[in-house]
């Protein structure tokens, strides 16, 4: 289990920046990999995205579709020692334990927002078995209200076609990421701190994602 510290760069690291531009062109010549509404990302300061997860490669194509320095949350259980922890830190990975609260997680994603950075968040937990859209954690929605941070949801569509859940090998499929405007949390961030604010916060975040989804459809 992993039990290091998280380390924040503002700016891209080496082994991430080498990756990144090596990404998106491998990426749009093997995957017809599209991005719309990338405007929608704040250039600056702190970004919470919140996406859909279908498949293992969805923090790739994410981290391909913005130009900025992205972190996002995995499974404790991925953190073990060997190439998969060093890939997973290098890529700005940290650990959250599923299923339970985690205050040391939930502390690190309000202090890489806190530091003006983007961070990536799957507000369903855990990969979806047919594509379907399902219901945001709870832990999302505090994440969200606790922090000042842009709250911007987006859209994911191809890469469980790419890497199904029982696959062990990429197959050719079109990937498109869809970033929709940022959410208006001012009302949200006014309201009483409580479990309703934060799963009405996760509500509103999966209706913008399936609004997203309804949207690519066809392109």
């Amino acid at each position: 289990m992993w039990k290091g510290e998280l380390m924040v760069h503002r700016g891209m690291r080496f082994h991430y920046h080498l990756l990144h531009v090596i990404a998106r062109p491998l990426l749009k010549s093997f995957f017809k990999f599209q991005v719309f509404g990338a405007e929608n990302v704040p250039s600056t300061g702190g970004v919470l995205l919140m996406s859909n997860h279908a498949s293992y490669v969805d923090p790739v194509f994410m981290g391909a579709a913005v130009d900025r320095n992205l972190y996002y949350m995995a499974r404790s259980t991925l953190f073990k020692p060997g190439l998969i922890e060093w890939l997973l830190l290098n890529m700005n990975a940290f650990p959250v334990h599923l299923g339970v609260p985690d205050r040391r997680a939930m502390r690190w994603a309000l202090q890489i927002l806190g530091d003006g950075n983007l961070l990536l968040i799957f507000p369903e937990g855990t990969r979806s078995v047919d594509g379907t859209l399902g219901k945001a954690q709870a832990g999302v929605g505090l994440i969200a209200y606790k922090t000042t941070a842009f709250v911007v949801p987006a859209f994911l569509g191809g890469t469980r076609e790419v890497l199904p859940r029982t696959a062990k090998m990429l197959k050719p499929a079109k990937v498109i990421v869809s970033f929709g405007k940022p959410l208006d949390m001012e009302y949200y961030r006014k309201c009483e701190a409580s479990r309703e604010t934060y799963v009405k916060i996760g509500e509103a975040v999966m209706a913008r994602i399936a609004e997203l989804k309804d949207g690519s459809m066809g392109l």
